[in-house]
């Protein structure tokens, strides 16, 4: 996948401003699904799609000196600060095609990745095998067929066109719900799933977020929605008196279970930084 055929794939200061939005409403559930998957200092981790960064640093602070977090993307343009850090390094992925090491990584996260790439479950399968047995997946991803069934008539009929025209895109707004059947299908055990759906007022936040999304994606989505209809999604975004439903936000930790042989090769001994994986 190219950064050009990237629903979002604007680099300026508003994409910027979107992505750390999106972080600050995100984050506390991502980072909690995280640390159920037992992420711990000395830990190698990689996240993909990275945004802007806020998740890989947290982990960097996780993982501490002896661990070594990789963050990668195919859009480098909001991630200059992780360089500070000593036990992280970005990297320029495309999950696609690009190779990933074999059994190698303790956590791997992606976040509102998924659901733009075509071959969603080939890409699961290939982080399932950069995975280090033991090791945990864990995955966010928006499932909006929770604020079609729930929201206000506006909201409901703008995510209904919204995700057909997500489907004409090959983008799956609703892959949310579908995780832990593909996590299953990759050989991963799922331990923990969780769905967040957000409540808000128009001029919220979240409200904030979804017309930040609206207004990126215009140039892709065109007319292919009713502009009527978008114009009663924004006005009702942007009245303080009305609440919405945000898109559900699910949360899935899966893990790479241990072989016999596995068990024993998993004794604590001292490690060897120079061993880390790297992209």
């Amino acid at each position: 996948m190219s950064l050009s055929s990237y629903v979002f794939a604007d680099t300026g200061s508003e994409e910027g401003s979107r992505l750390r939005l999106l972080a600050g409403l995100l984050d506390p559930a991502h980072r909690a699904a995280i640390e159920t998957a037992g992420i711990r200092a000395g830990h190698s981790c990689l996240e993909v799609g990275s945004g802007a960064g806020t998740i890989a640093e947290w982990m960097a602070g996780r993982a501490g000196p002896d661990g070594r977090v990789v963050a990668a993307d195919i859009n480098l343009s909001f991630l200059g600060r992780l360089s500070r850090h000593a036990n992280t390094a970005v990297r320029r992925l495309d999950v696609l095609t690009d190779p990933l090491p074999q059994a190698a990584f303790d956590i791997i996260t992606a976040r509102a990745l998924l659901h733009h790439l075509p071959g969603r479950d080939l890409v699961i399968a290939r982080l399932a095998d950069a995975l280090k047995p033991g090791g945990a997946l864990v995955l966010v991803e928006p499932d909006a067929s929770v604020s079609i069934a729930n929201s206000e008539a506006v909201h409901r009929r703008f995510w209904s066109a919204w995700c057909e025209w997500g489907r004409s895109a090959d983008v799956d707004f609703t892959l949310g719900g579908k995780l832990p059947t593909s996590l299953r299908a990759a050989g991963l055990t799922v331990t923990d799933v969780r769905m967040e759906v957000p409540y808000y007022t128009g001029g919220s936040p979240w409200a904030d977020l979804y017309l930040r999304t609206l207004r990126a994606a215009k140039p892709r989505l065109g007319t292919a929605i009713d502009p009527d209809l978008v114009s009663e999604f924004e006005a009702a975004s942007a009245d303080p008196d009305s609440w919405l439903t945000s898109l559900g936000w699910m949360t899935v930790v899966a893990r790479r279970e241990l072989g016999a042989h596995d068990e024993l090769s998993a004794i604590p001994r001292q490690r060897d930084r120079r061993s880390v994986p790297r992209i």
